[in-house]
């Protein structure tokens, strides 16, 4: 019985090594587009997405635990703070200091994500489905954190950053700024949500400007290693 067990954590442990930047991926999306699967937006915004975070932590623990072999004291005090922030806010959803915590908690969480996954695309000298997977992950991790910096603006100066946006729960405003930092990303920008403020603004204009680089560093890299390959 024993054997079996250790044969089945084995094949599983090598299983989340081979697809460690998928399923970080897959993670991604679904905190980001998730909602788009459910009707009910409050069941979404208060169970779903808890889930959904849970997943992504995992996902990103995994990725880096095998990827380094270690995982920093920093990254995992941040993931717990983040956590028990949520399930704080599950009873005290009122407390604005939680709020800020989390948000702050989890941008840094994004912040040191986002770093790792550009020291991954940087080393290897071939293109593979981890390669190409990276490099998704590091754009949807774009979006990641300009929606928390627009949620930390939301939570600092209110209506005043964005319109017209949807305020009647946190679910609906961070759906519209999620959707509002992937068509400024993307430079879709369909202009019917607009920045008010100069912070807004900015943000916006710099977001454009990291979407259009981003994707001019990755096509530059995948070309760079493409030619490594070839002369190899």
């Amino acid at each position: 019985m024993n054997i079996h067990l250790n044969t089945l954590n084995r094949i599983f442990s090598v299983f989340l090594y081979k697809h460690s930047y998928e399923i970080l991926l897959i993670s991604f999306l679904l905190h980001l587009y998730g909602s788009v699967f459910f009707r009910d937006i409050h069941f979404y915004g208060i169970y779903v997405q808890i889930i959904n975070l849970l997943f992504v932590y995992f996902a990103a623990t995994n990725t880096f635990f095998h990827r380094r072999n270690n995982i920093s004291f920093l990254f995992r005090t941040i993931i717990l703070i983040t956590l028990i922030c949520n399930f704080a806010l599950l009873f005290f959803n009122d407390f604005s200091t939680l709020k800020y915590v989390k948000e702050v908690s989890y941008l840094l969480f994004l912040i040191i994500t986002i770093y790792k996954t550009g020291s991954f695309l940087i080393k290897p000298h071939r293109i593979d489905k981890a390669l190409i997977s990276a490099s998704i992950v590091g754009y949807l991790l774009l979006v990641e954190i300009a929606a928390q910096l627009f949620i930390l603006f939301f939570l600092l100066e209110g209506k005043s950053v964005l319109s017209p946006i949807d305020t009647s729960s946190f679910t609906n405003t961070y759906i519209d700024i999620v959707y509002y930092c992937t068509v400024t990303i993307t430079s879709i920008g369909f202009g019917d949500i607009l920045p008010l403020n100069h912070s807004a603004k900015m943000t916006t204009s710099l977001l454009g400007l990291a979407g259009q680089l981003y994707l001019v560093i990755i096509m530059s890299i995948m070309i760079s290693k493409f030619n490594s390959k070839k002369g190899l």
